[in-house]
Order: C-alpha cells, then sequence, then structure tokens
C-alpha cells in the first residue's frame, strides 16, 4: 500500500514540476490550443497527409503548445483497416503530437470517422489523448473542454432515440445548455471551450463540398448556451470565424478540385476566459491551380497568369464540339509543365454549336419568323400554306380559331 501511495504522490509532483517548467518556458500564463479538422486521411494521399502532420507537429513543438484539439473527420472511411497506411499513420503522428500536449478528439461524420478514432486510444505519448464518440465534459485545472461528436438521433435525450432532424436540433439546446451549468460550476476563471464537428447555419462552403442533405444545422446562438470562450468546429472544410468565438479550422488539405481555398489550422491563445488571438496556419499542401481557356470565339489559348510553380493544374478547354478534335492536348500539357506545372490534369467542354444557332430563333418575335429561322437552321423551307396559317394564329382572335376548330 506504502508503495502504491509513494507513486501515486511522485506522478502528481512529476506533473506539477512539469507544468511549472512549461509555464516558464512560455514566459506566460496563457493557454495555447492548436485547433485542427477533416484530415480525411486516404492511402491515395498519403504523402500529402504526412507532409501536412509533419508540419503541425513541428509547429506544436516549435509553438509550446499546450492542447491539441481534433474537430473531427480524422479518416475518410469508418472502414479503416488497421494495418492499412492510413489508420498506421493517424496512430503514429497523434502519438507524436501526444508527446507535446494533451490530445482531445471527437469523431465526425458517421460515414466518414464511423467509429475508427476509437483505436486511438490505444495510442500512447508523455500527454494524455481522449477520444469522445458521444458529448462528455473534460475537466482539468487549466481548462474545460466540452466535447461533442457529429450530432446523431442516439446520444441526446439521455440516449432515447428522436425521431426527426427538427427535435434533434432543439434537444441539442438542452445539451448546450446542461455542459453550460456544469461549467459555470466548476471554476469560473479557467477557459471553457467547445469542441464539435457540426454544420452552422451561415457558414460558407466551399466549391467541393457537397452537403450530405441530412445534416444537423446549429446555430451560433444555440451554441452560445453553453456559454463557451471559445468554439472549435469541424466539418466545413473552409476555415473562418462565426459569431466572433466560433471557428472552422477548414480542411489540412485540399481533398478534390473544389477547395481551392486555405488550408491549415488555427492557434488560439487564451488568458483565462480571454480569448487573445486566433492565428491561422497555412499547412504545406499542394497548390491547386484551376483555370478555364474558352475557344468558342475563335480565341488563341492564352498561358495562366498565376504562378503555376510546383501547382497541380486543372484547365478546362471550351471548344466547339466539330473543333475538339483540333485541340493538340498534349502540347497544352506540355507547355503548362513547362511553365512549372507540377501536373496537368486537361478537360475538355465541348459546346454544339446548335445552341448559338438557335439564338437566331429566340430573337424574333413573330411565329412566321421563327418558324423560317428554324427552317434554315435545319436546311429546310416552310411552305407558304404554314407560314399563312402562323400569321393566322398570330392575328386572330382565340374565340374565332376555338370556334373554326370546333
Amino acid at each position: 500500500m506504502k508503495s502504491i501511495t509513494y507513486k501515486l504522490i511522485m506522478r502528481d509532483k512529476i506533473k506539477l514540476l512539469s507544468r511549472i517548467m512549461r509555464s516558464k518556458s512560455r514566459k506566460d500564463n496563457n493557454l495555447r490550443l492548436l485547433h485542427l479538422a477533416d484530415l480525411h486521411v486516404r492511402d491515395k494521399d498519403i504523402e500529402e497527409a504526412c507532409r501536412c502532420l509533419d508540419y503541425v507537429i513541428g509547429t506544436a513543438k516549435e509553438r509550446a503548445i499546450d492542447l491539441i484539439v481534433v474537430a473531427g473527420d480524422l479518416f475518410d472511411s469508418r472502414d479503416i483497416k488497421l494495418d492499412s497506411k492510413s489508420a498506421k499513420l493517424v496512430i503514429e503522428k497523434v502519438s507524436t503530437l501526444a508527446d507535446i500536449a494533451p490530445v482531445a478528439i471527437i469523431t465526425g461524420t458517421p460515414t466518414h470517422d464511423g467509429k475508427a478514432p476509437e483505436i486511438l486510444r490505444f495510442a500512447k505519448g508523455r500527454h494524455w489523448i481522449h477520444v469522445a464518440t458521444e458529448p462528455e465534459q473534460i475537466r482539468k485545472p487549466d481548462f474545460v473542454l466540452t466535447l461533442v461528436p457529429t450530432p446523431t438521433k442516439q446520444f441526446v435525450n439521455n440516449g432515447s432515440i428522436v425521431d426527426s432532424n427538427e427535435s434533434l436540433s432543439g434537444a441539442m439546446n438542452t445539451v448546450f445548455a446542461d455542459f453550460g451549468a456544469q461549467a459555470a460550476g466548476y471554476d469560473g476563471t479557467v477557459p471553457h471551450i467547445l469542441v464539435g464537428h457540426w454544420d452552422v447555419s451561415g457558414a460558407r462552403l466551399p466549391a467541393g463540398q457537397i452537403p450530405a442533405g441530412q445534416d444537423i444545422v446549429i446555430s451560433v446562438d444555440q451554441m452560445m448556451l453553453a456559454d463557451p470562450d471559445l468554439v472549435c468546429l469541424g466539418h466545413i472544410h473552409q476555415k473562418q470565424m462565426l459569431g466572433g468565438r466560433a471557428f472552422f479550422s477548414g480542411s489540412l488539405y485540399p481533398l478534390n478540385w473544389g477547395e481551392l481555398t486555405d488550408h491549415g489550422f488555427y492557434i488560439h491563445t487564451l488568458d483565462g476566459r480571454k480569448v487573445v488571438s486566433s492565428e491561422f496556419i497555412e499547412s504545406p499542401c499542394r497548390k491547386l491551380l484551376k483555370y478555364t481557356l474558352d475557344l468558342t470565339n475563335d480565341g488563341q489559348i492564352q498561358m495562366p497568369t498565376e504562378n503555376i510553380l510546383g501547382a497541380d493544374v486543372r484547365v478546362d478547354v471550351k471548344v466547339w464540339q466539330d473543333k475538339a478534335t483540333t485541340i493538340d492536348r498534349d502540347n497544352l500539357r506540355a507547355d503548362l509543365v513547362r511553365l512549372g506545372a507540377a501536373s496537368v490534369d486537361d478537360r475538355l467542354i465541348r459546346i454544339p454549336r446548335q445552341t448559338v444557332r438557335c439564338e437566331s430563333v429566340l430573337k424574333v418575335e413573330r411565329l412566321r419568323d421563327k418558324l423560317v429561322a428554324m427552317a434554315a437552321f435545319k436546311g429546310e423551307t416552310v411552305p407558304e400554306s404554314i407560314l399563312l396559317k402562323a400569321d393566322e394564329l398570330e392575328t386572330e382572335l382565340a374565340d374565332e380559331l376555338i370556334g373554326r376548330a370546333v
């Protein structure tokens, strides 16, 4: 018994000494929190994920980070295999992050994370790693963390299943309010940080992110029922701030050609319950550049004016359908590579001339003229008798035409 008691005392002393040394090395008592989300790690992007996560690790060391939160969607598939490159990479990098500071992780979208992040409960580091699969609150001497994974119909209302998205959205009011009351009763001087993975009304989505259609949309006012000092969010792949205290970190690197916005993570600095700063750090992810060449006006191919050095370039070439075979795509790709593109993805958008020629039909007003224009487009002629009938349709009264038909 004495041996166990001695070990517990020594453990507590070591933790206290570590906190004191860490505080001295920072030269202040601020809490520095690193916030990232939406990694969607998958084998085909493993090198990109590794490079960006190594940058996160290096920044965390350099900036003496005190707490790391991952706001969901670590994985791209809930069916991740333990022996896959993605699983091994995430376990390795999260363990390394836990050598720097405690790591709190919430599960994200069920179709992406599922229960996969639970494997990280077995990852080891100098500090703790906590994975939340349902709403919970962690209270530590320096902060209070409220962790709320993607809302599902099972985890609210004391575990009972709600019957609709509207009911779930309403039930979240109780969830937030309860956690706010718990945080207030703990210590009014330490920061309360809410971590969540959901859509927020008014948030901007990048062009490449398609809403799932069944997302529960949470408002800023609802989140504020928890009375958080800072809200760290995942799910939307575009970095942004909402309501002054809520932040989406966006995705760590682009997942498709629609995600052409900035990518990276936030470092939030808090002094007690006050957020001193929220700094967005861009990751060294691959650069995507997308532009369109319109050759339907008989123009010459114009190379992009942006700096494409080291970029993956996507070029959409708009061309008349009957001229598509005249485009030298190999030469176009070679020109872009010579300008410094790391890779080139070119696509022809074939425009039928009929679309434009039919404008002549739309521009004329008289039915007779429309028939003549349409016939000319098809290389035909319209009998005079048909044109006379068209004149009658436009000039005679509706009652007269109906009477004649009867």
